[in-house]
């Protein structure tokens, strides 16, 4: 979980496919259903990052508790976070 009370999401993208190579989803009241319909689902509550993922909302796919990338899990701010991503990504800036 995270302490922002904003909910925002930073990622990126390609954009022929609309594909996440990754996504950050911060928000304490998100809620995501890893193995949707299937035996073995299960909610994950807070902020998660999707990695390699499609972009439609009702595609199925499996997120990562932001609580489990040591990265990520004592962001306060959402300055912090873009800060932690582009750290995160190794995106080189100009």
């Amino acid at each position: 979980m995270t302490p922002i009370a904003t909910i925002f999401s930073i990622g990126l993208m390609f954009r022929d496919n609309k594909y996440h190579l990754v996504r950050l989803d911060f928000g304490e009241n998100l809620r995501h259903t890893n193995y949707a319909n299937t035996e073995h689902s299960v909610v994950i509550y807070g902020s998660h990052a999707h990695f390699n993922a499609p972009s439609g909302k009702y595609s199925p796919k499996n997120v990562v508790p932001i609580g489990n990338i040591s990265e990520f899990k004592n962001i306060k701010k959402i300055r912090d976070a873009l800060i932690e991503f582009i750290d995160y990504t190794n995106i080189k800036k100009k």
